[in-house]
């Protein structure tokens, strides 16, 4: 399990890949795809700053207040920076 980042701090005058209906979230991590270039770096030219990303799957009900299908899941692609471990 594990609980993504509640902000924006990696970019200044910029934003992340991490959605902002999944910040500060507690998901499952459900697949690993390997070290990749850290976008959030590398448009504004910081270099490729690789790092892990993950697939997390999150409750839908955990997401919004109003979920008309509390069986379905929502996945996510997130870099390992965007996650803090969690049990």
């Amino acid at each position: 399990s594990v609980r993504t980042s509640n902000s924006d701090t990696k970019v200044e005058k910029g934003h992340t890949r991490l959605p902002e209906y999944v910040k500060g979230r507690s998901g499952k991590v459900i697949a690993y795809h390997g070290s990749h270039v850290l976008p959030d770096a590398n448009a504004h030219f910081l270099g490729e700053s690789p790092e892990a990303l993950y697939s997390v799957e999150f409750k839908s009900q955990d997401l919004w207040d109003k979920c008309e299908h509390v069986e379905d899941t929502v996945v996510v692609d997130l870099w390992e920076s965007y996650l803090e471990k969690f049990k």
